[in-house]
């Protein structure tokens, strides 16, 4: 939920608050969602301006998780459900400032903005699959119950969220962490011990720096100052009553928070929201009354149901007596009709002092990854929706209730039975052409379909919110598809484990469009690609503006040789100062190896087609694979890895509309992947850090765009002296183009070769030639020159130092 101004509060007075900590040799319960956003935000370094750098992100995710490993800490991750009825506001209002950034972001404004990639969680939940971590997902918000869980174990709770100040746990902002693992000393002279150096917050030592405040009324604190629940403008006319101190140094916001734990110093909680209530409007005490109550029981959950999807045993003995956390239901008195506002002064006269009401809120921006929200969208009268206990079983059948705590189905197939509403992510897109998403309503619209099988009614529409090209929130309506062009009528949701898995994965075939001749060429590939080239497929042939070109197809291709073939055998690497230190001896070797074949060869390109020949489909040419070739192509690989610096200092050669293309290809994917699990996993979902690199993609692209022909660019350039990667190669192109051969193969044309101009002349046609024909000429690739005269002939791809 978050509270308003808490977490600045806390750190200023952290010397007070906050202890420091050894964490090691115990088990954390992490708040996934916030976690997994501080990492992509503050660690990764990843490029937001190109639609998500996964490889990278994945590679962050894996160092922190074992760095947790190496001082033996145990974590065990919660992520957050569908959205409550009561919060729908604030998600409408935080797709506001998304929206916006994503709008202004580009390569220059990436330094100061931050934006979320649209499968970052997928990602993040791929790596703790790998890593064998425990992972549940939670029906609704998670705050509840990583408290409840770290209760039950007596241990601490990860996160950058202000709530859990509140909840009576142990609690390590984020912040406080320090990314590196510190010896602790050795039992013997072989193990050597490791610790995490970071801070630990306990509610008792600032309840007692308070001179004993009863715990139970933090939550009454909560919500007063505002959350995501309820605005603090609801109780604006009671705090302004409240005698705030004068120090001036501090923010509004900071001089409420201490005005108001020293007028709960004197009140009982029954008390203090009987004051707080009659001090608002005779209309608005019953509904904050109830949200009131929930809000306060929300904070005392002692239990949760996701212990089983965690390794836990429900009946294991509680480390932590429950009983300590209050969990007595507190009264939340409703005032009646007649109660007039003015029937008591809710504090003493000695603690009045009217507040000015020019003074500006102070925001607490930093207090969470997502936290850029437009909180004035929210309305009080959206606070009678109280229907934040739904029941699950009512709406899923068993198997996709235990599939969402899983983790496998994302919590979005929550708010479209429950809301039927779906929020359509935000990308970084080209906000003058049709919105990404707009590609994917057909897939939307089957998922739809599919959860609502089993309805008598179905006349029901899915309310989708997406933007419009001036980048403000829009709501559409979309009705389920329930049948297609070869099923009159999609299985019922219950029925579909029971169904084969060569009729699900026909299911699958045939709601993305694949004919017979699509099929048998797409089980040339490995397992593992097949829903990644599904929804390549998808997207190329759904893609209207901008059109898709060959050049798109060949960057793709690219990516995933890089991510899937050449860091898998070789490791991965970003820096080749890194990678010759602990690999240099290899390289030598794999070079020595390599300059006694070339002795043998006349044509470079004979061993390649040798190669290519004796494969007979893209998952053999995958085995055949030499993990010598690809030490050699590390080095040849790095620049795509990086973002051309002069797109900083020269915005205008940044195209969005590249972006925008790929911007579809992703949602492409995601609702791919999202129709894959509801079809209970017909196909291995896809592992998008091993084939999608926002940054190499559009590098490529941009280098691509500019070959007459790119076969023999990335043949004699970029894979050359490979002979197994370029068999690969050949069969993976050609494999895709006969899936795809209606792509405009739009190749450019040499140029004559033209006299030595003067500068004044070559700035005049530079300009003339427009955006995209400053960037062809800006990117050279790996070791290829610009053409002569050309005032940006010394501009490439930088190096990895």
């Amino acid at each position: 939920m978050g509270v308003r101004g808490l977490t600045t509060y806390i750190a200023k007075h952290s010397d007070r608050y906050l202890e420091h900590h050894e964490l090691r040799d115990c088990s954390i319960v992490i708040d996934g969602n916030n976690l997994a956003s501080q990492l992509y935000n503050w660690v990764s370094k990843c490029n937001c301006a190109f639609g998500g750098d996964y490889d990278k992100y994945a590679d962050c995710v894996e160092n922190f998780f074992l760095l947790l490993k190496k001082c033996n800490v145990i974590p065990l991750v919660l992520f957050d459900g569908g959205y409550e009825t009561r919060k729908l506001s604030t998600v409408h209002s935080r797709l506001k400032s998304k929206l916006s950034t994503a709008k202004s972001m580009t390569p220059a404004s990436q330094t100061r903005l931050k934006f979320f990639p649209l499968l970052m969680k997928e990602v993040f939940k791929d790596v703790l699959t790998k890593m064998g971590i425990s992972f549940a997902q939670c029906d609704f918000e998670a705050d509840a119950e990583v408290a409840a869980v770290a209760r039950r174990l007596g241990c601490p709770v990860l996160s950058y969220d202000s709530d859990f100040y509140v909840y009576d746990v142990l609690y390590i902002p984020f912040s406080t962490v320090v990314l590196a693992a510190e010896e602790s000393g050795s039992v013997n002279d072989t193990d050597m011990k490791y610790h995490i150096n970071c801070k630990i917050y306990n509610v008792e030592k600032f309840l007692n720096s308070l001179g004993g405040l009863d715990k139970s009324l933090l939550p009454v604190m909560a919500t007063v100052l505002g959350n995501d629940y309820i605005e603090c403008r609801v109780f604006q006319n009671f705090l302004s009553q409240i005698k705030m101190p004068k120090n001036r140094s501090m923010s509004k916001t900071q001089r409420k928070i201490v005005g108001l734990l020293t007028w709960l110093q004197r009140e009982t909680v029954e008390t203090a929201v009987e004051k707080i209530l009659n001090r608002l409007d005779k209309i608005k005490r019953k509904i904050v009354a109830e949200q009131l109550r929930m809000i306060v029981e929300s904070y005392k959950t002692c239990t949760s149901d996701l212990l089983p999807y965690l390794g836990l045993s429900v009946d294991s003995d509680s480390k932590v007596d429950c009983k300590t956390v209050n969990s007595d239901p507190v009264v939340i008195p409703t005032p009646s009709a007649e109660d007039k506002e003015n029937t008591f002064n809710p504090v003493t006269n000695s603690d009045i002092e009217l507040s000015s009401n020019n003074e500006e809120e102070d925001s607490d921006t930093e207090e969470a990854a997502e936290s850029n929200c437009d909180s004035s969208s929210s309305k009080l009268d959206q606070l009678a929706s109280l229907d934040t206990n739904f029941v699950l079983d009512d709406l899923f059948p068993a198997w996709c209730k235990d599939s969402l705590r899983r983790g496998n189905l994302p919590p979005c197939f929550i708010n479209m039975l429950v809301h039927h509403t779906h929020f359509l992510l935000p990308q970084v897109e080209d906000f003058s052409l049709p919105f990404s998403h707009r590609i994917c309503l057909p897939i939307l619209g089957i998922i739809f379909g599919l959860l609502t099988s089993e309805n008598v009614d179905r006349d029901v529409e899915l309310t989708y919110v997406t933007h419009t090209q001036n980048a403000k929130p829009q709501r559409y309506s979309l009705s389920p598809a329930y049948n297609t062009a070869s099923l009159s009528e999609i299985p019922h949701l219950k029925n579909i484990p029971d169904m084969s898995l060569s009729d699900r994965q026909n299911v699958m075939y045939d709601m993305m469009g694949l004919q017979v001749e699509d099929i048998n060429s797409l089980n040339t590939f490995p397992d593992e690609w097949k829903i990644f080239i599904i929804a390549m497929i998808y997207w190329a042939r759904n893609v209207t503006d901008p059109l898709v070109t060959i050049h798109h197809i060949y960057a793709i291709v690219l990516s995933i040789i890089s991510l899937n073939i050449i860091d898998v055998h070789a490791g991965y690497y970003r820096s080749k100062k890194t990678f010759l230190k602990q690999n240099g001896s290899k390289v030598r070797k794999s070079v020595k190896k390599q300059t006694c074949t070339e002795t043998s060869e006349t044509d470079s390109l004979k061993t390649p087609e040798t190669k290519d020949i004796s494969c007979n489909s893209v998952a053999e040419a995958v085995e055949a694979i030499s993990t010598d070739e690809c030490f050699l192509l590390v080095e040849t690989m790095l620049s795509f890895h990086q973002m051309d610096e002069c797109l900083k200092s020269r915005p205008k050669l940044f195209s969005v509309s590249v972006v925008h293309t790929y911007a579809q290809f992703q949602s492409c994917l995601l609702h791919t992947m999202y129709l894959n699990a509801l079809l209970n996993f017909p196909f291995l979902q896809c592992k998008v850090a091993n084939f999608y690199s926002g940054t190499l993609i559009y590098n490529a692209y941009i280098n691509f765009k500019k070959r007459s022909d790119i076969d023999n660019y990335i043949l004699t350039h970029i894979l050359k002296h490979v002979p197994s990667v370029s068999a690969l190669y050949r069969i993976l192109v050609r494999s895709i183009r006969d899936l795809l051969p209606n792509v405009a193969d739009i190749t450019r044309k040499k140029k004559s070769k033209r006299k030595k101009k003067s500068k004044v002349a070559n700035r005049s046609e530079s300009i003339s030639e427009g955006e995209e024909g400053v960037q062809e000429e800006l990117y050279s690739g790996a070791e290829d020159n610009l053409l002569a005269g050309n005032k940006f002939s010394a501009l490439k791809l930088s190096d990895v130092n």
